[in-house]
């Protein structure tokens, strides 16, 4: 049985998992010897963002080896969202730059002014001990030290994080790190004997793989008791659907939900809605922006990482999840967690309360997300 795995955040107040976090990616970076890999879909030019660059770029300057894979697609959320600044600048072609002009309005407005600078960035991409790694069509997170600890998660570089629900997971065993990079290279399949394994969406040279889903879709038909989500963004028609079958053989399902989204709040809506009027399940509204993707099934099993129940993480995007069995220190500090959450979140009592979505727009969410090209 695993006994390295710590659940970040797990102590805060507010079970807000970004302060713990982050606090132990600057400590592991400060403290690496020979090398820092960073695998990031958003890492915005904020103030956290440019801690973590500064600490980084310390530690390249003593000459550990950094390694940084950037998703190119999110730095659409970088240029829409918030102070609209990316930490690793990136010239953007015309087309592009006009795209996001135009969908800029059907995102909330969430502006803010500050003096940040893409200076740090700059730094990092020309220093020789820096190699970055520009990615596409991939949603991943995650921070390796020294080949020894791996810490991931749902949780982006970027302010916002401290006030959202999030999880991290830090795995501190070189044993876990070499099945993740074997996983991750995709030299050995998925083992449901281990207690700790990894799931990744991969678009490989022989074509694409995409082994979330089907795992998620496996965990829900093999439940007997009960099914806690805490997700992000919905979506995927045969996760929802398998979520209602679910519920309606007596499996008690229990969703944490965003009152409000960041985006996709209608396709969001739809589909609680949609579960909420086809079978009885507990669903509880927080004002705090959930931007986990959690799943724990008759309390015994724990998925994890950065997948969401949306057509983009289940079909499209490259993800890494992880699958955690049996492993009672994690499941006490987690059913802690849930405990101050749904305590916190008022239930719903009527379809009424989750009907108040656009159809239009909601479809036009599920359209992007199975169009998305990324």
């Amino acid at each position: 049985m695993p006994s390295s795995i710590t659940l970040l955040g797990a102590t805060h107040p507010q079970t807000i998992a970004a302060p713990d976090a982050f606090a132990l990616v600057l400590r592991e970076i400060a403290a690496a010897r020979e090398s820092i890999e960073i695998f990031m879909y958003v890492w915005r030019s904020d103030q956290i963002g440019n801690e973590v660059a500064a600490a980084v770029l310390a530690a390249a300057e003593r000459g550990v080896r950094v390694r940084i894979l950037k998703d190119i697609g999110a730095i659409m959320f970088e240029r829409i969202e918030m102070n609209r600044k990316s930490l690793l600048p990136r010239p953007l072609p015309i087309l592009k730059r006009l795209a996001y002009k135009l969908i800029t309005p059907t995102f909330p407005n969430t502006y803010v002014q500050d003096d940040h600078t893409d200076a740090l960035g700059t730094k990092l991409l020309a220093h020789p001990y820096v190699t970055i790694d520009w990615v596409n069509g991939t949603h991943t997170k995650y921070y390796l030290f020294d080949e020894r600890l791996l810490v991931t998660g749902s949780i982006n570089i970027e302010d916002r994080h401290f006030d959202y629900y999030d999880y991290m997971l830090a795995l501190d065993d070189p044993a876990i790190v070499t099945r993740f990079r074997q996983r991750t290279r995709h030299e050995v399949p998925p083992d449901p004997s281990l207690p700790v394994d990894f799931l990744c969406n991969a678009h490989l040279p022989s074509g694409p793989v995409f082994e979330i889903k089907p795992a998620i879709l496996r965990l829900i038909e093999a439940s007997q008791h009960s099914i806690y989500v805490e997700m992000a963004y919905l979506g995927d028609e045969e996760v929802t659907a398998a979520l209602i079958a679910a519920a309606l053989r007596g499996v008690q399902i229990t969703f944490l939900f965003s009152r409000e989204a960041n985006i996709g709040n209608d396709l969001n809506y739809r589909t609680i809605h949609q579960i909420f009027r086809e079978a009885t399940v507990a669903v509880h509204l927080t004002d705090t922006m959930i931007h986990s993707k959690l799943m724990m099934f008759d309390e015994h099993t724990v998925l994890t990482g950065s997948a969401n129940l949306s057509v983009f993480s289940m079909q499209k995007s490259e993800e890494l999840d992880l699958v955690i069995r049996e492993h009672p220190a994690l499941i006490d500090s987690l059913k802690s967690v849930l405990t101050k959450r749904l305590a916190a979140s008022p239930p719903v009592t009527s379809p009424d309360q989750l009907s108040h979505f656009r159809p239009l727009l909601a479809a036009l969410q599920q359209f992007h997300q199975k169009w998305n090209p990324n």
